[in-house]
């Protein structure tokens, strides 16, 4: 799994780019803005492309995430965390949870601004906005907690990247 010291994350990094690419491309195809049904669809066809990282728990089968509620959360808790790697260098955490988590967490205000300045980052805000609707609509789940788990797991990881880094360099 994801997570368990093998990967490192630049490879998660990519999980979450490959995702983000086919959900963009996929939009893209459509040729115009995407019913509230077919962005859900995209989203977890996304989730499945970027969640192939550990394909033990998809077992090869395509449509898994949108019917299995258990694999839907181990999956895309993982992918999210990903995304957030992805986007590391282009957007903070922070920016990000304000623009997609739900009214109940941010305010109207503070959800607009952050969109505004997610400028070319927009992307990022986009899936994991889809990916939050798709994980209330088909599973009931905390989209807006498994969110935050993500952004909190990405914050931990790169600072124990930077510093191994830093160590490594002290070290030489």
């Amino acid at each position: 799994m994801v997570g368990d010291g093998e990967t490192s994350n630049r490879e998660r990094a990519v999980w979450g780019e490959s995702a983000l690419g086919f959900y963009s491309r996929s939009r893209a195809a459509l040729g115009r803005e995407p019913t509230a049904v077919e962005d859900i669809a995209l989203a977890l066809a996304a989730c499945e492309v970027g969640g192939r990282f550990d394909d033990s728990l998809l077992d090869g089968r395509c449509g898994v995430l949108g019917e299995d509620r258990e694999v839907a959360e181990e999956v895309i808790g993982d992918l999210l965390t990903n995304v957030f790697h992805a986007a590391d260098g282009a957007v903070v955490p922070e920016l990000l949870l304000n623009a997609v988590t739900g009214p109940e967490h941010r305010s109207e205000s503070a959800r607009a601004e952050a969109w505004r300045r997610l400028g070319r980052a927009r992307p990022f805000g986009e899936f994991l906005a889809a990916v939050r609707q798709a994980l209330v609509t088909v599973h009931d789940l905390d989209a807006d907690g498994m969110l935050e788990s993500a952004a909190e797991s990405f914050r931990l990881e790169a600072e124990e990247e930077r510093f191994a880094l830093v160590a490594d360099r002290r070290a030489r």
